[in-house]
């Protein structure tokens, strides 16, 4: 669910601003209709941005976003929900029945809230695009040339340049099994084969059910996440054959320092998510010792 906070987090803005636009244009006679409709207006503003909201703490969960601009992002989203309720609340009691004095203070409230949005807009563009995405400098950046190939022999192409370690072919019946078990499989590339698996959270299957399976494929597995399962140290060990393996989310797992040892021999990963999990610090800096790029911990012991 936390995939749709980037279509979802539109409504809130597009409500809002029309909220806003509506209330200053009711200040010219031709336009004074358009007052009524800022309450209801406001309101689906509301409710969108608590939705938003929702999927974006969701989608935060993933562990894949720098946690400082994050939390900016994360509460400047709950200070446009909450304001955006308290002054449809106020603009449906207390302003309805006020003077043009009146209008004018929730006047200025929309544009404050306008400014909020504004803010926590940007800070969801620097957490997607970078911190740079609207400087001079990213825009006057200068062009990189095109170097141009012609290809004489289709045939003779080569394979992009991935690991040279992953395999060309997969046990089709494997990747099948795991579908029925409930996993998501999805092909990242197919030749050489490169898998990405998700094992919904709280799936409550045995890890004795699932591991054959993921065992068949394990050359294959570049991104996996057994995220919330209930897996112990001891269910992870088959992790030492995943000899590809980039990306790993474990988190809300009950294991602490001892996944260290399984993981130190895949010279491939890149990214573990160990949030809420059991993991000290001298965990992660044990795993940053035997090359592991970045390590989400937050919440760990």
């Amino acid at each position: 669910m936390g995939y749709f906070h980037p279509l979802l987090v539109h409504l809130p803005i597009g409500f809002l601003l029309l909220a806003i636009l509506m209330d200053l244009l009711a200040y010219r006679s031709a336009f004074v209709q358009y007052r009524a409709a800022v309450p209801s207006t406001l309101f689906f503003g509301f409710v969108a941005a608590l939705l938003s909201c929702g999927t974006g703490y969701l989608l935060a969960s993933s562990g894949d976003y720098e946690p400082a601009s994050l939390q900016v992002h994360q509460q400047g989203g709950w200070m446009v929900a909450g304001a955006s309720g308290v002054l449809w609340l106020l603009s449906g009691v207390f302003f309805r029945k006020q003077s043009q004095a009146g209008s004018r203070w929730l006047s200025a409230l929309l544009l404050a809230l306008g400014g909020v949005i504004a803010y926590t807009g940007h800070q969801g563009g620097s957490l997607t695009h970078g911190s740079d995405y609207l400087s001079w400098r990213a825009a006057n950046a200068p062009a990189i040339p095109i170097r141009r190939v012609t290809v004489v022999d289709s045939t003779a192409l080569e394979l992009p340049k991935v690991n040279p370690d992953l395999p060309l072919e997969v046990d089709v019946k494997a990747v099948e099994q795991l579908r029925k078990l409930g996993f998501n499989v999805r092909y990242m590339l197919k030749r050489p084969v490169m898998l990405d698996i998700t094992l919904p959270a709280q799936a409550g299957k045995p890890a004795s059910e699932l591991m054959p399976a993921l065992q068949a494929v394990a050359p294959s597995i570049v991104w996996l996440n057994l995220s919330d399962n209930g897996f112990s140290e001891k269910d992870l060990e088959w992790l030492k054959t995943c000899q590809n393996l980039e990306k790993l989310k474990l988190a809300k797992n009950p294991i602490g320092d001892g996944v260290v040892e399984i993981l130190a021999g895949l010279k491939h990963l890149e990214a573990v998510n160990l949030n809420e999990t059991e993991l000290s610090e001298a965990g992660v800096k044990r795993l940053e010792n035997v090359g592991v790029d970045r390590v989400y911990a937050w919440q760990a012991k």
